[in-house]
């Protein structure tokens, strides 16, 4: 077999850049990430483009753009970093071929190899707020006394589907106890709901009869308060004692029905919600969670039907993503039972898990 000739870098290209020949002779035959010494710098430049695209793509998925790039060989006129406009256009629509968007700046991106992983945590805290019917023994209200209305405001068994049989380490929880009419723990101090009766403290106007209505109240604005403040303390202690990074996830459900938070429930099986400030997780993190329910076969909104998700104010950085499941998904509304998908459901959302953490 002939040997091949080692070009010098006059011969590689006169302005070109002999680091980038390189690297294309040192992967000449990689047909797997595992299968070279030059992994790692795949796995990098993979990590890069996944930066750029918003979400990860399989191994099989990275080499086969991967060798459609270097295939294409430089552009040889053009000067020291030449090889870039050779492959941009040729690289978008491959991508798009893909079904995978990206501009100009994202490609050429992709070759300013950085080292570093902002996409999974250490631990988990699950934040279930609505979960509930139960009320205080104090209180003069129980769930048999809440209407169809109120009823469909509970996010029923959220604490089961999202919750593992046992917590520990990676993955924690809080529940709020009590009914979110009686008390609900997302709301703000002054929150602009609180017009509307869905503050801190729930109330609305019932009608009586033909002719009257009366203000129904579910808990006293003082006694609310206190309980609000004690969950706070206490998912804000969990915050900071979580060992690494962490993610909050705050878990919900909302209903397929008009109700008095929703009157209009878009066609969507699960919203992924967020903030635009420092607790929202990297893109490819929010990436990873909308393709994971994607490739189920769900529809996913993000930050719709709902927007935002939780966060306490802790002196420590986390991150927070809202995941609300419709509740067609896993019970009957009409009897509050659940249905046969919810064991799939709860599954697939435990597997999440494993997608947002470090592996051992």
């Amino acid at each position: 077999m002939e040997k091949k000739k080692q070009l010098t870098w006059d011969e590689r290209h006169p302005f070109g850049n002999l680091r980038y020949y390189t690297f294309l002779d040192n992967f000449v035959g990689v047909t797997s990430l595992e299968e070279t010494a030059s992994k790692v710098a795949l796995r990098v430049l993979k990590h890069h483009l996944e930066e750029a695209l918003g979400f990860e793509l399989s191994d099989e998925q990275f080499i086969a753009i991967f060798f459609k790039v270097i295939n294409l060989g430089p552009a040889r006129p053009l000067g020291a970093w030449s090889f870039q406009y050779g492959f941009v256009v040729p690289m978008q629509k491959t991508l798009q071929a893909h079904d995978l968007h990206c501009g100009v700046k994202e490609i050429f991106d992709f070759f300013n190899v950085r080292n570093y992983d902002n996409r999974h945590y250490n631990s988990l805290l699950l934040h279930v707020p609505h979960s509930s019917t139960s009320f205080p023994v104090e209180s003069k209200v129980s769930f048999n006394d809440l209407d169809d209305e109120e009823r469909l405001l509970i996010d029923y068994y959220t604490d089961d589907l999202f919750i593992p049989e046992q917590t520990g380490v990676k993955i924690d929880a809080v529940v709020f106890p009590y009914c979110r009419l009686f008390c609900d723990v997302e709301r703000l101090v002054n929150d602009p709901l609180e017009k509307d009766g869905l503050g801190i403290s729930y109330s609305r106007w019932v009608d009586e009869d033909r002719y009257s209505k009366t203000l129904r109240s579910f808990s006293s604005l003082s006694s609310a308060f206190k309980l609000y403040s004690d969950f706070h303390t206490e998912a804000s202690l969990k915050l900071i004692e979580a060992r690494g990074n962490i993610l909050l996830i705050d878990c919900h459900s909302f209903s397929s029905v008009p109700n008095l938070l929703n009157s209009n429930p878009p066609d969507i099986d699960i919203c992924i919600g967020y903030n635009d400030d420092e607790t929202r997780p990297n893109k490819v993190v929010i990436g990873n969670i909308v393709q994971y329910f994607k490739s189920l076969g769900y529809k996913v909104g993000i930050n719709t039907p709902f927007s935002n998700s939780k966060t306490f104010s802790v002196p420590s950085k986390y991150h927070s993503v809202m995941i609300e499941i419709n509740k067609r998904l896993y019970m009957d509304e009409r009897t509050l039972m659940k249905n046969k998908e919810f064991e799939k459901l709860r599954k697939e959302i435990l597997a999440l898990y494993c997608l947002l953490l470090f592996s051992d």
